[in-house]
This record gives structure tokens, sequence and C-alpha cells, in this order.
């Protein structure tokens, strides 16, 4: 979706895409992820981590609503405004707009709403 909707569609050096994998499952691993990490190989406007101890997903699940009463965000698309200041001792910010694949709401992932947000935040 991202791949197809997203970085194939927009042309934009300002565009940055944080890719953060965190376990859900039990068999998740940070090496189960590298097949899927392949998926954006070669593209220099995205930056992947792994996150073991699901820490961003659990201060999301605090910032924002999720679904079906969730406290950890996954499969989560976070956009943020270009100024957003991340601080390592402080909370990360609130995200500008967000879709998931965690239900069916308004916030259900969109890819065509996830481009036109991010286009919009881009200033197109």
């Amino acid at each position: 979706m991202v791949l197809e909707q997203v970085l194939n569609k927009i042309d934009n050096e300002n565009l940055a895409v944080h890719v953060v994998w965190t376990p859900v499952l039990a068999s998740d691993r940070e090496t189960s992820v590298n097949a899927a990490r392949k998926i954006f190989d070669g593209d220099d406007r995205v930056e992947q981590y792994w996150d073991g101890g699901q820490f961003l997903g659990k201060m999301y699940g605090r910032i924002v609503k999720l679904p079906r009463g969730r406290d950890l965000a996954w499969d989560i698309y976070f956009m943020f405004d270009r100024g957003t200041t991340w601080a390592a001792a402080a909370p990360p910010p609130p995200p500008a707009d967000w879709q998931h694949q965690l239900g069916m709401d308004e916030r259900r992932l969109n890819g065509d709403k996830l481009r036109a947000s991010i286009e919009q935040l881009l200033g197109r």
C-alpha cells in the first residue's frame, strides 16, 4: 500500500518515510522482518527501524484513540507536518493525521486518502 500509493506516486524530495517494525505475534522477530524490509530497498526516502520492546507503539497507543480499545499502535500510518519536532526526552509528537488497519472506522487505511493527506502536508 505505502509503496504503490505513496512512494510510487509522490515525487517529492521532502517526503520522508520511517517504518517501525515491532513484534505483535509470538513469531515476530527482527530477523523475520528482513524479507519485508526489502520492499523498500532502493528508496532513499525510507528509513526502517526495529522496536523490539514495542516502546513507540505503546507510547502512541496513549496518544491516539485506537479502535476497539487497543493500547498498542501497530499497522498504523502516521503523518506529520514537516516542522514537527521530536525530542529524545519527551513523548513523541501527535500526528497531523493517521490511518490504521486495526478495524473498520473512519480512519481505516485508504490509499487514496493516505496519499491525499500526505500531499496536503507536503504543500501540493
